[in-house]
């Protein structure tokens, strides 16, 4: 077998000039693999990073229907700590489109957001300055205000400060009396808190009366399963109301779909990869179908003096494997800089996919042998005595 490789590379290096160029091709295609998979692999990494960060007890609820049966009440919401098990926190809320209007400040499109009080807690936002809506607020219009709309109102050069009162709907004057920190859009909530003015569900019946609390957030206490607590929220919420349906979503349940998701996203990558790698084979099969026809006098030579065709496939295929993996562990370096320029440049953690070390060399193995197999087989079929005559 040594002695094998040695005339392979010898062979390959003689034709300096076409074994770079296939060597080329089993490069771009093997980086190409490796690349998508890797990239893939850090895109799902990071995804299921933030969705983990913003908690995997999470529950969210949403319910629809026709009049009041289409809305939470919000004592029902509030008391399921105490009457399903498992349940941490509980809060529902309602909310309503709304564009905000201040005199010297370009309008900004935002939502007005009623909310129990435990919202904050189970949403898991910060106030930064200020006060939350307190149920000893009774009806009073007092809200705080999201980061993005402060910023929006202080960049327009508005004195904008607590205690500050804003034009609201329907003519409605707001008392701000605090703001929020800043808030990570959760796909499970559906609700933008940077560009929201929150209040209390008294407030907001007051100055939305048509709008329902659709809404509810849950954590799940530590050592409950969100996934069962969400089904049996589902159930209880959904049957005491006539005409209500609830839809419950954990998001241990979303992680998992997006787990999924992610593994195909990363299988589709790796096939277009393997496009470039497909017309890398080809030209490795070109080299050795040229490599054939220039030496068939030696292969006759060989079969002549006992040769079998077996040790010439052996021997073509040798030359097609190193070609290949040699192309195949360039390709691999080439891939893993390329993912990690790419995880870089996005603000990501890199990390090395497991199969991306292996993958290379099996891809490239396999172009090896499946693309090496035909020009070693019709060189095993050569007729020693026409190619003795041939010059």
């Amino acid at each position: 077998m040594i002695r094998l490789l040695g005339e392979a590379v010898r062979n390959l290096a003689g034709n300096k000039q076409r074994s770079l160029l296939a060597l080329l091709g089993i490069v771009i295609g093997t980086g190409s693999v490796i690349a998508m998979v890797n990239i893939g692999a850090i895109v799902r990494q990071e995804a299921l990073r933030q969705f983990e960060a913003m908690g995997t007890d999470l529950v969210t609820l949403s319910a629809r229907g026709s009049s009041e049966a289409g809305s939470f009440r919000p004592e029902e919401i509030t008391a399921l700590p105490e009457r399903l098990a498992g349940v941490r926190v509980a809060a529902a809320y309602g909310q309503r489109g709304e564009q905000f209007d201040l005199p010297g400040a370009p309008p900004i499109h935002g939502a007005l957001i009623g909310s129990t009080p435990d919202f904050l807690r189970a949403a898991e936002l910060s106030i930064a300055e200020g006060r939350a809506p307190s149920p000893f607020d009774g009806p009073e219009l007092f809200v705080v205000a999201g980061r993005e709309i402060a910023a929006h109102w202080r960049r327009a050069g508005l004195d904008f400060a607590l205690g500050d009162r804003i034009p609201g709907p329907g003519g409605a004057y707001l008392t701000i009396i605090g703001l929020l920190g800043p808030a990570t859009i959760n796909p499970l909530i559906p609700l933008d808190m940077n560009k929201a003015l929150l209040m209390s569900v008294l407030a907001f019946q007051r100055i939305a009366p048509d709008t329902g609390l659709t809404g509810a957030v849950l954590r799940a206490a530590p050592g409950s399963d969100p996934r069962v607590l969400a089904q049996s929220a589902e159930r209880q919420l959904g049957s005491s109301v006539p005409g209500r349906i609830v839809q419950a979503r954990s998001a241990e349940q979303i992680i998992a779909q997006m787990a999924g998701q992610m593994r195909l996203y990363t299988v589709l990558l790796g096939a277009i990869g393997g496009i470039s790698l497909i017309v890398g084979g080809v030209g490795v099969m070109n080299v050795m179908l040229v490599a054939v026809t220039e030496r068939r006098r030696e292969i006759g030579i060989r079969m002549a003096i006992g040769a079998r065709r077996r040790s010439i496939v052996t021997m073509f295929l040798v030359e097609a494997l190193c070609l290949s993996l040699v192309g195949g562990a360039i390709g691999t370096l080439l891939g893993i800089g390329t993912a990690y320029a790419a995880a870089h440049l996005a603000g990501w953690t890199f990390a090395l996919a497991g199969a991306a070390i292996p993958m290379g060399a099996g891809v490239s193995a396999l172009v090896g042998v499946v693309f090496g197999y035909l020009p070693a087989r019709q060189a095993s079929r050569v007729d020693p005595i026409e190619a003795l005559r041939y010059e």
